[in-house]
């Protein structure tokens, strides 16, 4: 709780001292274990989407901001009869993420139109397992849980380069290496439907989620705040 209030505190402070080199932005991204996590699941890998704001710190090369994405790494499907009560359906399990992360950014001028970066992150990532079950006749969700969630505390680094399009718009190209503290989590291959009791056996694991996120993205530059 402290945490997403600093990260809060973080996004307030930079707004009010927000400078004209300010951005805004939408990205896509892939997804990698590493570390711990790769040794228990490495056969986990995805990717997803996200949104970031930094704002220029007095005239200064540093911004800070923050980043929520959201990251599918892994489904499993069976189709099919799994007990008296869902004789013919398609059960869906959805291994997903999703981060809260504050930015501190190194952003130096250039006289280029090339903006290299360095970031510090911290924040939670939210890993949980959602389950939806269709019916097959009317392709219809009739049930929708999550099977297993857990918080984790979250932080890295990373970095990337700008390229300035025009006054308003820049590409953006990133990398993201984080990590965190133990949680729970399941992957597609620990998720077994068991015909002996007709319903699925879930193999919990435990370890930290650390893992390399890399992609691109447009932002918006706040010209005229």
């Amino acid at each position: 709780m402290r945490t997403t209030f600093l990260i809060i505190g973080l996004l307030i402070t930079s707004l009010l001292s927000a400078q004209n080199n300010s951005t805004i932005g939408f990205s896509l991204h892939g997804f990698l274990p590493t570390g711990e996590l790769k040794r228990e699941a490495s056969e986990i890998w995805g990717g997803g989407f996200g949104m970031e704001a930094a704002f220029q710190i007095n005239e200064s090369p540093i911004y800070l901001g923050g980043t929520l994405d959201f990251t599918r790494y892994g489904s499993k499907v069976r189709k099919g009869f799994h007990n008296e009560d869902l004789p013919d359906v398609r059960y869906r399990h959805h291994n997903e993420m999703l981060r809260l992360l504050s930015v501190v950014r190194i952003k130096p001028e250039t006289k280029t139109r090339f903006l290299p970066y360095a970031d510090f992150n911290f924040g939670y990532s939210y890993v949980y397992t959602r389950a939806r079950v269709f019916d097959r006749e009317f392709d219809e969700v009739v049930d929708e849980f999550f099977e297993l969630d857990d918080f984790v505390f979250t932080y890295g680094f990373g970095g990337g380069i700008e390229y300035i399009i025009d006054e308003s718009i820049s590409l953006d190209f990133h990398f993201r290496s984080t990590y965190s503290t133990r949680g729970d989590y399941l992957t597609p291959n620990t998720i077994q439907y068991d015909p002996d009791i007709e319903n699925y056996n879930l193999d919990i694991q435990h370890s930290r989620f650390n893992s390399i996120t890399f992609g691109f993205g447009v932002k918006l530059l706040l010209r005229e705040m």
